[in-house]
């Protein structure tokens, strides 16, 4: 079989392009085709295809410049660029020898039997498939887009707009809303206050707030001055003038009141007071005054403000309450209460301890006297007696529950200094107790105990003679018992007949 080669392409006058390379010996490669040898093909073949030879055109004659007719079975038809129809005859029918029917793939018969899916003429009585209704909406339904209104009318987004009523708005009853915004705004506002007055605050004695006398300080020049001044405000009882001389320390301000300095100066007068005088830079003056009937000499330290005045380093002394206390006792400094603290702030002066109570009271040696802003001796101990009164409420207390308890028609009653056993089944009604000693109770010593000191105690001697009946008609014969009882009672009531004798 002859291998089919590409023409060379002739040089067109006056084009100046050069000879072509030859192409390669590769019938794919190819970009055109020579024709097969005539009587190659056969038209037996239903699918032998129909080559097409365009005839060659005529040579373009370079000294004319107009095309030559040429033989159109020269080769040089086929080299032309214009193409004429192959002459009649030039063309086998007979089918290559390459181009033979294989085994493969053929399509399928068409299937004779009709479906609902065949065209009308061929499905006869047949019905047509049935599409789903459920797939219509979601094909022909469009999704809404955002920014164009879902209630158009049905004949689209382009048709007119249907006539549509205008809603009414309701108009509102203003002076009602008002009223009712008044309402709302004064419930908030005494909410507001209620809780503000009783939430719980914690006041803490280390904050130091300076009073009106301190904000108000006085101009004093030389260091003397302000020891003087100092000293002749308590001396007439005016506290706040006084401590606006110097700092007040972050104890508690209970005693620095009015009340608490008029007391101490009801017990102890401060008088006589003399200021040595001292320079400008004098830190140390040198005072001295008479405390009651003690007389005092101290060294009071000054210091120079900011502002260029002179005052104390401080104006009160810290005092620490170191004793042990009683939370049903209550604790009194120059009539004033003092809580649950542990300092105390002072100013020179004296201070008696009460507990305030008709019963118990602190003893006198309680009593501190501060001289001067150096004293700093703590309150260790407070020691608590019974009062003369109180005792003899006690007394009155005791003898009523014993008599009660010698009277008792019974054995052993409750609560009372008696304790009897028999061997045999006896008569109560015939129980009879007789007090050897008329009077036991008087002479006792009445103390407050260590533990609590709200608690009065006595230890009393009951010495009494038991007589009675037994069931089967014999008798006791007069059974002494003489036994030591301790009485107890809560001092801190405020009446005697309010008092509850406890033996034990």
């Amino acid at each position: 079989m002859t291998r089919a080669r590409s023409p060379i392409t002739p040089v067109r006058p006056g084009s100046e392009i050069q000879e072509p390379v030859s192409v390669p010996d590769d019938v794919w490669a190819a970009t055109s085709l020579t024709p097969p040898p005539p009587g190659s093909l056969s038209t037996s073949s239903p699918f032998a295809p129909v080559s097409y030879v365009p005839p060659a055109p005529a040579p373009f004659d370079t000294s004319s410049g107009t095309p030559s007719v040429t033989d159109p079975d020269s080769s040089e038809a086929w080299n032309a660029t214009h193409l004429s129809a192959p002459p009649s005859g030039s063309l086998s029918m007979t089918p290559a020898p390459w181009h033979e029917v294989g085994a493969g793939w053929t399509p399928d018969e068409v299937p004779s039997v009709p479906t609902g899916f065949s065209p009308p003429e061929e499905r006869g009585s047949l019905p047509a498939a049935a599409v789903p209704d459920e797939m219509v909406p979601t094909l022909i339904v469009p999704k809404p887009i955002r920014g164009i209104p879902v209630d158009q009318p049905a004949a689209g987004r382009f048709a007119a707009p249907e006539e549509t009523v205008q809603r009414r708005r309701r108009k509102l009853n203003r002076p009602m809303l008002v009223v009712a915004a008044a309402v709302v705004v004064l419930a908030v506002v005494i909410g507001y206050v209620f809780v503000d007055r009783n939430r719980p605050v914690a006041i803490d004695p280390n904050i130091v707030v300076p009073s009106s006398a301190q904000a108000s300080a006085p101009k004093v020049a030389r260091g003397d001055l302000a020891v003087k001044g100092y000293l002749e405000a308590l001396q007439r009882g005016d506290i706040d003038a006084a401590i606006a001389y110097g700092p007040v320390g972050g104890g508690s301000r209970a005693l620095l009141v009015a009340d608490a300095l008029k007391a101490s100066l009801a017990a102890a007068p401060i008088t006589n007071i003399v200021v040595a005088t001292a320079d400008a830079t004098a830190s140390t003056i040198r005072a001295s005054y008479q405390l009651g009937t003690q007389a005092v000499n101290a060294d009071y330290k000054v210091v120079k403000s900011d502002d260029g005045n002179w005052q104390l380093a401080s104006s009160t002394t810290t005092v620490r309450l170191e004793a042990k206390r009683s939370d049903r006792v209550p604790l009194l400094i120059n009539g004033q209460t003092i809580g649950p603290v542990v300092e105390l702030e002072l100013v020179p002066g004296t201070y008696a301890m009460s507990t305030g109570l008709a019963f118990l009271q602190y003893q006198s040696t309680t009593k501190i006297t501060v001289n001067d802003l150096s004293y700093t001796k703590a309150i260790a101990e407070l020691p608590i007696d019974v009062t003369a009164e109180g005792k003899d409420a006690l007394v009155q207390a005791a003898q009523t529950s014993l008599a009660n308890c010698m009277s008792y028609k019974g054995l052993s009653p409750s609560n009372c200094p008696a304790r009897e056993t028999t061997p045999r089944p006896l008569n109560e009604s015939t129980i009879n107790r007789r007090l050897n000693v008329p009077d036991p109770v008087s002479s006792a010593q009445w103390i407050v105990e260590k533990a609590d000191p709200a608690l009065a105690q006595a230890v009393i001697q009951v010495n009494y003679t038991f007589n009675a009946v037994f069931a089967d008609g014999g008798t006791t014969d007069g059974t002494v018992y003489n036994k030591q009882w301790t009485a107890r009672a809560d001092a801190t009531k405020t009446r005697a007949q309010d008092l509850e004798i406890l033996w034990s």
